[in-house]
């Protein structure tokens, strides 16, 4: 009974392995996932909801710090509040998986340069009508930082 189970997880392995090298992504398309992810950046600092749609897919997903889960309808919403909050990424890394790509580290969220912030998170992006999307937010305070408040 356990050399069939074994042979059918390595089978499966393989097939999954198989299937993710076959939709690596060019440089040159990576290269504009940063891109993007300045502009997101931007439409947030900005607070307009219009270029924030512009960089998000219609499936965007937020779970943000305090565990509120967020559409892209009630995200827009709340862009405005965003204005003038600068952000800083650090730490970051990133996975790769066909065309979607994980993305995290620390963010540090500042308002008139004092820190308002400091999250360690995960962005999902995903490359798909010829251009990336961004699809996932995940938030939560640094111990940090709640030690700071």
């Amino acid at each position: 009974m356990k050399r069939p189970v074994l042979i059918l997880v390595l089978l499966l392995l393989f097939l999954v392995h198989s299937f993710g090298q076959d939709k690596q992504l060019s440089k040159k398309i990576l290269k504009q996932l940063d891109e993007a992810e300045k502009e997101m950046v931007s439409a947030l600092s900005k607070g307009d909801s219009a270029a924030f749609k512009k960089i998000a897919g219609s499936d965007y997903m937020d779970i943000n710090a305090n565990g509120t889960k967020v559409t892209l309808q009630s995200m827009l919403l709340g862009i405005p509040g965003f204005r003038d909050i600068s952000v800083i990424f650090s730490e970051q890394s990133q996975r790769v998986y066909g065309n979607f790509v994980l993305k995290n580290g620390r963010a540090n969220f500042s308002l008139s340069g004092q820190l308002v912030a400091e999250v360690f998170y995960t962005q999902g992006w995903i490359y798909r009508d010829k251009r990336w999307q961004f699809v996932h937010w995940q938030g939560t305070m640094t111990k940090d930082f709640l030690q700071m408040k």
